[in-house]
């Protein structure tokens, strides 16, 4: 019989937690692919939806702003042209420049400020709306964070051959102590090859067998039998199985020739 390997307990504990490693990685592996499936998707929106709503509302700003100055333009028209005199000779020259000067200057600073809408300012909300938008995909990139990081392998403790194979001598040992002792360990447990070959006048079963691990044949009865028939004669032995007191049955244990 092979002693139990020392270290069993430590390589069941490693691989148990070795599966639970595995299968959070799994469910945290799940939600990473749900979350990059939810940054794709703000991404498109930030680059495509978001972009044109932004170019829209200056769009609508700018025609306002153009309605405003012709608004303003034929403000100044009227007024310049209800406050404008003729001139019945005898005046100079000049008669009349400043208001015409006054109403070309107004209106050339209109043209300006719809050139400048028109160019400069259409660059700086397109500037504006980039930088909104590289920092809106910043902030995605932010929440997806990292993957599931699996980490280190699970280490699994190799198996104890050196107490292993002391256990063994220590069980080997035992055996002998019980089979050569004061009680002979009867213990099924323990033998091999077992054949009956008789019973005894007071009703015992008698077997010859080999116990584990040995080639020698020996003859008796079974622990196990004799415990439900005479419990008293049944001693449980250091090693943890069973042996028998023989000299309260009648058979004899011994060894085959």
């Amino acid at each position: 019989m092979c002693a139990p390997d020392p270290n069993a307990g430590r390589r069941e504990a490693a691989r148990v937690e070795n599966n639970r490693r595995h299968a959070e990685f799994r469910a945290d592996s799940i939600k990473q692919w749900n979350k990059e499936s939810s940054f794709k998707d703000n991404i498109t929106t930030i680059r495509g939806l978001g972009k044109s709503r932004d170019l829209a509302d200056f769009q609508e700003f700018t025609k306002n702003a153009e309605g405003q100055a012709l608004l303003g333009k034929e403000n100044l028209a009227r007024q310049y042209f209800q406050n404008q005199k003729t001139n019945e000779g005898g005046r100079s020259t000049r008669f009349g420049g400043k208001a015409s000067s006054d109403y070309f200057s107004k209106i050339a600073k209109i043209d300006r400020k719809m050139y400048q809408l028109a160019t400069v300012g259409e660059a700086k909300i397109q500037t504006k709306i980039g930088r909104r938008q590289d920092a809106m995909i910043k902030q995605q990139h932010a929440n997806l964070g990292m993957g599931p990081q699996f980490g280190m392998p699970t280490m699994l403790p190799p198996k104890d051959r050196a107490g292993q194979l002391m256990n063994s001598l220590s069980f080997g040992l035992n055996v002998a102590t019980g089979v050569m002792g004061l009680f002979p360990a009867s213990d099924v447990r323990l033998k091999d090859n077992i054949k009956k070959i008789g019973q005894s006048i007071d009703g015992y079963n008698i077997y010859k067998f080999r116990y584990l691990d040995s080639t020698k044949e020996f003859i008796g009865v079974m622990a196990q039998e004799v415990q439900a028939k005479k419990p008293e004669a049944v001693v449980q032995l250091n090693n943890g199985f069973y042996g028998v007191d023989y000299s309260q049955l009648d058979v004899d244990f011994k060894e085959v020739a």
